[in-house]
């Protein structure tokens, strides 16, 4: 069976695209465990990751859709916003050299980007009316936030050249 991908309002594009690269940066802390990244330079990773783009993602989903919509699926997804905002800050403080905090932070940041994709955005796209998905747009028209680029200068997530794949 063929997954087709999920086809998206313009009201929520601009989520999917940040949630595009919360799931790229899993996947990086991923390939940085696999290769047995040291942990100061995965933490480092996720400081900026959190200041620079995903803090500011949150602020902006819980702004204009969860704390207006006090709807089952919206309270869900705020709260998975706290444990995710509670596993960064034990990474960035006293667990910041266990490679299993990573990992539970990569397990739950990938379930939590998946939840609001499959479950949130398709559930107020259906049940919201058509002024509120268009002040969904005019809120985030007002936060003219720049697109998010990852020019993290220590990409330790990629593999040298000569490592083959045995």
């Amino acid at each position: 069976m063929e997954k087709k991908p999920i086809k998206r309002s313009e009201e929520f594009k601009a989520f999917s695209r940040d949630h595009h690269f919360g799931l790229l940066f899993c996947w990086k802390i991923k390939q940085g465990l696999e290769a047995s990244v040291e942990p100061e330079r995965l933490g480092s990773y996720v400081d900026y990751f959190w200041s620079c783009h995903l803090r500011e993602h949150f602020l902006i989903e819980e702004s204009v859709l969860f704390d207006r919509f006090q709807d089952p699926v919206c309270v869900q997804a705020k709260k998975e916003h706290c444990t995710i905002i509670n596993q960064i800050e034990k990474i960035r403080g006293e667990k910041r050299e266990s490679l299993e905090a990573y990992e539970v932070l990569v397990k739950i940041l990938n379930k939590h980007i998946r939840y609001e994709e499959r479950v949130v955005f398709p559930h107020l796209e259906q049940t919201l009316p058509v002024s509120s998905l268009n002040e969904i747009t005019q809120h985030l028209d007002n936060e003219q936030k720049d697109d998010f680029i990852d020019n993290y200068s220590d990409e330790f997530w990629v593999k040298p050249k000569n490592q083959s794949n045995v």
